[in-house]
């Protein structure tokens, strides 16, 4: 059963993340500020969700299902904004030169930290595709979160993280690999929330001490500059933690909001719902008004976040296209039905 309140957390995480992607470009006083807040936690939360939604799976199963789910419309979303940029570059009068459309389809391949500005989000999901992959191995060999070997393991790949961190920090490793062990800390964290059913009490007294001693960490001149594209996790372990902690706190106080304000909510649960979308396609639609002379961040934040809306909606009434770029519905008759549409069209 679907729950609305995790929608809700993935309405609000998704407008953060667009928040702060247009701020990055604003001329706001403010801005640096905002965003430096949001980035402490704004992409570990998602994996926080989607461990919380996780369950043990059949390896054959996941697999497919995650590759439908996200790597197909990883691929369908990446060649659209690929011919939406080459598109845009010809209405501008740029041609663009071989090399450059090289350059673009081996980034594009490459996937990771190659893949910047419009097409700079697409890490996430290669990531968390390989995260629940590796995970659901370990799980399938363990009864819960806090089974000993699993422990090691979560351990292990954290300390792994900021190794790379400390020694490998341009690291441009295929499909964003590199940042799958920290995503394996959040994911599992996300996991431990819904299985060990920790109480409100104690989330906020750990989450209380984290604050505590990120703060003193930070007036010691520690750095919490925290990006996971490009392997930046803060003070080793606090860093992580302080994000663990933020998504936590923002998460309990989203299912008190939700749990007496179903109704209005309702259309931050609809932005949840296409948050993936909205994810793949907000830079696209950011950058495209900026450079179109659109400098103003309201409506920046707004169109960013509304017109992927749109396209979701649109993809969701299509039974071809929604196989395609949801990750909804059936691909098989989605094939049938392009087959006998260009077989009509050939008579």
């Amino acid at each position: 059963m679907r729950q609305t309140w995790l929608d809700v957390a993935k309405g609000v995480g998704i407008v953060l993340v667009v928040l702060a992607h247009v701020l990055t470009h604003s001329k706001w006083q403010w801005a640096p500020e905002v965003f430096f807040a949001i980035s402490l936690f704004y992409m570990p939360f998602f994996f926080v969700i989607s461990g919380y939604l996780f369950t043990a799976s059949d390896r054959q199963t996941l697999l497919s299902k995650r590759v439908r789910g996200l790597m197909i419309p990883y691929i369908a979303f990446l060649g659209l904004l690929i011919a939406g940029m080459l598109l845009v570059d010809l209405l501008h009068g740029e041609i663009p030169a071989p090399w450059q459309v090289r350059e673009l389809m081996t980034n594009a391949a490459w996937g990771g930290r190659n893949l910047t500005r419009e097409l700079g989000v697409f890490w996430f999901v290669s990531c968390l595709f390989a995260t629940q992959l590796l995970y659901n191995e370990v799980a399938l060999l363990t009864k819960r979160p806090t089974d000993p070997v699993m422990l090691i393991f979560v351990a292990g790949a954290v300390a792994l993280a900021y190794v790379i961190q400390t020694s490998w920090p341009d690291i441009r490793s295929p499909l964003a690999l590199s940042n799958v062990p920290l995503a394996i800390g959040a994911f599992w964290f996300g996991h431990l929330l819904r299985e060990e059913r920790l109480g409100a009490i104690a989330i906020v007294l750990a989450a209380l001490a984290v604050f505590g001693i990120s703060s003193a960490a930070a007036l010691a001149g520690s750095d919490f500059t925290f990006s996971m594209k490009n392997t930046k996790f803060g003070p080793p372990i606090l860093g992580l933690l302080l994000a663990l902690a933020i998504s936590a706190t923002l998460l309990g106080l989203v299912r008190l909001v939700t749990r007496g304000l179903t109704e209005p909510m309702a259309p931050v649960a609809e932005l949840g719902k296409a948050s993936l979308v909205i994810m793949f396609a907000h830079q696209f639609v950011h950058f495209t008004l900026r450079e179109s002379g659109l400098t103003s961040d309201i409506p920046l934040i707004v169109l960013s976040v509304g017109l992927p809306y749109l396209l979701y909606r649109l993809l969701k009434t299509s039974a071809v296209l929604s196989p395609w770029f949801l990750g909804q519905g059936s691909l098989s008759l989605s094939i049938d039905r392009m087959r006998r549409t260009l077989a009509s069209r050939a008579r």
